[in-house]
């Protein structure tokens, strides 16, 4: 099991929606909710009635990846659609934090609740987490290519967190779970600035190729 070696909240049981993404505090994501299931939980947050859910990362391809513990971002609802006439509806959320399972109790249609729910410790350190010094080059040649392509985001100014820089300079899922599921500080800096200098790496070869320099 991988700590975030961080105070952690107490314990509580927040609803799970099982997904391939993993969204860091901050952002928001657009989902489309065609499950019953699921159309049954996004109900209940409009209502009111749930007022946050867990979006757990789940590849479907491993059988053992919503397996306890796994690693996640707490959403709120922003705006959802009127249902459709099968239900199916869209719907913008917001991360507000991250969080970790220590228990899962799988769904059941004719259960209530018929979806997923998890009992997690709500990880209140990301704050913190500053980016590393050896990740600092890497982070300014990326900064200087999507300034190049038009980004408004480093108007912004630099970063200040792991997962702001998570966020901006676009790690996939798996890239973010490699960083969060890191056991320390240690591991979850080398984990980081390994990423970053692969991107900074294919962002300098494609600025070479641009200029019709390529590798031997």
């Amino acid at each position: 099991m991988c700590s975030f070696n961080t105070v952690q909240s107490p314990l509580t049981s927040i609803p799970l929606f099982p997904l391939g993404l993993l969204p860091l505090p901050g952002e928001r994501l657009a989902l489309h909710i065609f499950e019953p299931r699921y159309q049954r939980l996004f109900h209940a947050l409009e209502h009111n009635e749930v007022e946050e859910i867990g979006i757990a990362y789940h590849t479907p391809s491993n059988p053992h990846s919503f397996d306890a513990p796994i690693y996640g971002g707490v959403v709120r609802l922003v705006f959802a659609t009127e249902p459709g006439r099968t239900g199916e509806r869209d719907a913008v959320v917001q991360c507000v934090n991250l969080f970790t399972t220590t228990e899962i109790h799988s769904s059941n249609p004719n259960n209530e609740p018929p979806y997923p729910m998890g009992h997690v410790e709500r990880v209140q350190a990301w704050k913190n987490w500053g980016v590393p010094n050896g990740a600092i080059p890497h982070i300014e040649t990326l900064a200087e290519y999507w300034k190049s392509q038009g980004s408004k985001a480093e108007a912004e100014g630099p970063v200040k967190t792991l997962t702001e820089a998570m966020v901006r300079y676009d790690f996939n899922p798996i890239e973010r779970h490699e960083v969060l599921r890191c056991k320390s500080e240690e591991k979850r800096h080398a984990r980081f600035i390994e990423t970053v200098q692969f991107k900074a790496l294919i962002v300098q070869q494609m600025q070479l190729n641009s200029k019709g320099q390529f590798p031997n």
